[in-house]
């Protein structure tokens, strides 16, 4: 009788534990599986080239020249065209056969020198980006190779640009003018420019709620503010070089590498509340970073390691990586890979 007493003694005292065991295990979610299926293409800074990497195998099966020092890289919304901004000494804007995966054409910038920021309208034949040597924004049809229109910053270094999901407005960075610039694309004029904290570059406008989160780089902060007001609504300190930042899906999530301090810090963007950090290897150099086209998962190049690596955004947690060439930046991923 004595043993049988102790024998529920011990089963009553260790229930709750298996219990918090049980429940601790079913709240907390697993990594999801990396995608066996479509393409990566990455930018390899010093190699002037874009490689694709297949994610099944984990390879490079191809690889294409761009101009000299390539930066960006942006995927059209039908999924068959990709350009390159060849920002160093390029002056230019590679423009590749996704299908085929040639060059379709390269598209010289005389007057709209040093290419970098870059992003694609809607109609997949059009291009914005920014000419930080000429203070515009210029608009390309990478079909014809014509530049169609542009628009003068009038700021210093004009370098990433974002767009407002409409397609009438651009937000760039001016990272010398301390300033982030409102462009009206179908005026072809600006309509102001709204004043930042020192050495802005990182941006990229949060469309559920108009703001605009954007990274300052001489005193590493990354900042949430009103596009309209010009009121700061959140900052954060403690970044050294807050490269770029992303949104999942349903923008619940911001998600910013910081390429001196080699980690990628988590943000809640409805409650402003920073929710996580992940640490990178040492000496990684986290650069470009672009969303899964329909999964939570964000896929970022390590510019200093070679390689880029795919995040699970909900549990923080490298799920794979993959090969690239030297100094990889500006990276897409191709849902679906047609040979």
């Amino acid at each position: 009788m004595r043993r049988f007493f102790k024998g529920i003694l011990v089963l009553v005292t260790a229930a709750p534990f298996v219990c918090a065991s049980i429940a601790q295990s079913e709240s907390a979610p697993l990594p999801i599986e990396a995608p066996k299926t479509g393409l990566l293409a990455v930018v390899n800074k010093t190699d002037n080239s874009v490689s694709f990497i297949d994610v099944a195998s984990q390879k490079i099966v191809n690889t294409l020249a761009t101009g000299q020092g390539p930066h960006e890289l942006v995927l059209s919304a039908d999924g068959k065209w990709a350009v390159s901004t060849d920002f160093i000494g390029g002056d230019s804007l590679t423009v590749f056969d996704v299908h085929s995966q040639k060059v379709a054409r390269t598209i010289e910038l005389p007057e709209l020198p040093g290419p970098h920021g870059i992003r694609f309208l809607n109609d997949s034949v059009r291009v914005v980006f920014s000419s930080g040597k000429s203070q515009q924004l210029g608009i390309v049809n990478i079909l014809s190779g014509k530049v169609t229109g542009s628009i003068k910053t009038g700021q210093n270094t004009t370098h990433m640009v974002t767009l407002s999901k409409d397609e009438t407005l651009a937000f760039t960075t001016n990272i010398r003018s301390n300033s982030i610039s409102v462009l009206d694309l179908a005026k072809g004029d600006k309509i102001k420019d709204i004043a930042t904290e020192a050495m802005p570059e990182a941006i990229n406008l949060h469309t559920h709620s108009n703001e605009l989160w954007y990274g300052a780089n001489r005193d590493g902060k990354l900042l949430v503010v009103n596009p309209e007001s010009e009121k700061v609504l959140a900052s954060w300190d403690g970044f050294s070089f807050p490269y770029r930042v992303l949104f999942n899906h349903d923008q619940s999530v911001a998600i910013v590498p910081d390429f001196r301090k080699h980690n990628v810090r988590f943000f809640d963007t409805k409650n402003k509340k920073e929710i996580g950090l992940l640490a990178l290897e040492k000496e990684a150099g986290p650069q470009g970073i672009i969303l899964h086209p329909s999964k939570d998962i964000a896929y970022l190049s390590l510019n200093l390691k070679n390689k880029i690596v795919a995040i699970d955004i909900a549990t923080q947690t490298i799920i794979a990586e993959y090969p690239t060439g030297n100094n990889p930046d500006g990276v897409i991923f191709i849902e679906h890979q047609i040979h």
